[in-house]
Formats: structure tokens, sequence, C-alpha cells
């Protein structure tokens, strides 16, 4: 393991994010993925989507963010 990784600690598995169903665009440049956390109970839970270059040509952007706590009505 290398001396400047942070130790991994159950808060820093909770707090993280997870990336998931990725879709690549007709042209097969772009792919869109949607990103959430991975499982910390907070407050404020945030799903987002996001864009990023196959080749790895641009950074990553994000398009839309949503509550995961937001319910209608509320």
């Amino acid at each position: 393991m290398s001396e400047d990784a942070p130790e991994l600690t159950a808060e820093l598995v909770a707090d993280g994010v997870v990336p998931s169903q990725p879709v690549i665009s007709p042209d097969g440049c772009r792919v869109a993925y949607a990103v959430a956390p991975a499982g910390c109970k907070t407050e404020r839970r945030m799903c987002a989507t996001w864009l990023a270059a196959v080749d790895g040509s641009s950074p990553s952007a994000k398009l839309t963010a949503i509550s995961l706590t937001a319910r209608p009505g509320r």
C-alpha cells in the first residue's frame, strides 16, 4: 500500500459515491452515467447525472442533481 494512500475506514466507504447505469452516445464519443451515495444515511443524499468523453480527452461534467430524500407533497 502506498504511504500517501488514506487509511480505509467505514466512514470513508459509507460517504463514498458509486457510478452506475452507463450509457454510450450513438456516435460512441460520450458516456452518461449516474453517481449516487454508496450508503451513507445523511439528511441530504444527492444523485447526479454526469457526461464524459469516452477517450478521457475532456473532464466530466455534471448535468443534473436531485435529492434522493425529497418526497412529493412534502
